[in-house]
């Protein structure tokens, strides 16, 4: 199937904005008939048409791009920055959301994201993403309308010929780190010794647990060659290595080396 994924115009805005009329049309209809025998049958689906406004209006102010999938000629499909994604519901199961999740995937890699959180809407769409990738997050942590999931977005890098050195990283959020329990990620293995001192990881450590309701805080312990040579919150870390995506997940490709002591910022307590 020919196709293209453009940048969106009012002609383009204005296409979708039919099409997702007429599917909450059709479930305003549904849902009047629900209503009067709720047993009978579950509770039809609802589009994505309720939340439409709000993309439109981060579009208008720049604050997220707006992209649309033309196949057929027509507008099928749009991706909201990195985290919404529609298909016409005529124009569903015939691989043109992977198209779009590909894209989206493409986008955050290249915006330095190491983690990717969507709202699964409609929630008919869940088997899709679970196909894609994505794990539910626990509604019951998160407290979120809707329905989400998660993907982390792994990295791994070849290593060279340089030295092998054994390396330890670890996360911890800031309970398992005042009451010095097991932390959530944990990577033991080797890493090459780079000509400028640094560290090359084979993959990318992810400080990230979906079981957290926030990330942004986490901790990380660096061992190399059985020496501790940082253990704080992983946002002071960056002098040796540790980096934050656009949304504060931290993550650590390699470590740094220049510095073996930094302030202590208070992990004991």
């Amino acid at each position: 199937m020919n196709h293209a994924i453009v940048a969106a115009t009012d002609a383009l805005v204005a296409e979708i904005e039919v099409w997702l009329d007429a599917e909450e049309a059709l479930y305003e209809a549904a849902n009047e008939k629900w209503l009067g025998a709720p047993f009978d049958r579950p509770k039809p689906p609802r589009g994505f048409r309720v939340n439409w406004d709000t993309v439109k209006e981060s579009w208008h102010d720049k604050r997220a791009p707006l992209d649309v999938l033309i196949a057929e000629g027509k507008a099928l499909g749009f991706l909201s920055g990195t985290d919404i994604l529609e298909i016409h519901p005529d124009h569903r199961g015939r691989g043109l959301g992977v198209l779009l999740s590909d894209f989206m995937l493409r986008r955050a890699v290249n915006e330095g994201y190491s983690v990717l959180e969507i709202e699964i809407a409609p929630a008919t769409a869940e088997p899709f993403w679970l196909r894609e990738g994505f794990a539910l997050l626990d509604q019951s942590i998160h407290f979120r309308n809707g329905l989400h999931a998660y993907k982390l977005l792994t990295k791994s890098f070849c290593l060279g010929d340089g030295p092998r050195v054994d390396v330890e990283i670890a996360f911890y959020d800031e309970a398992t780190v005042r009451y010095k329990h097991e932390p959530f990620v944990i990577f033991v293995g080797e890493g090459e010794r780079l000509s400028d001192g640094g560290i090359q990881l084979p993959q990318r450590i992810h400080g990230y647990s979906p079981k957290l309701r926030d990330n942004t805080e986490n901790h990380i312990r660096i061992v190399v060659e059985d020496q501790e040579i940082y253990f704080d919150r992983s946002k002071y870390g960056a002098a040796h290595g540790t980096s934050r995506d656009p949304h504060g997940n931290h993550f650590i490709d390699r470590i740094e080396m220049a510095m073996l002591k930094v302030p202590d910022h208070g992990h004991a307590g």
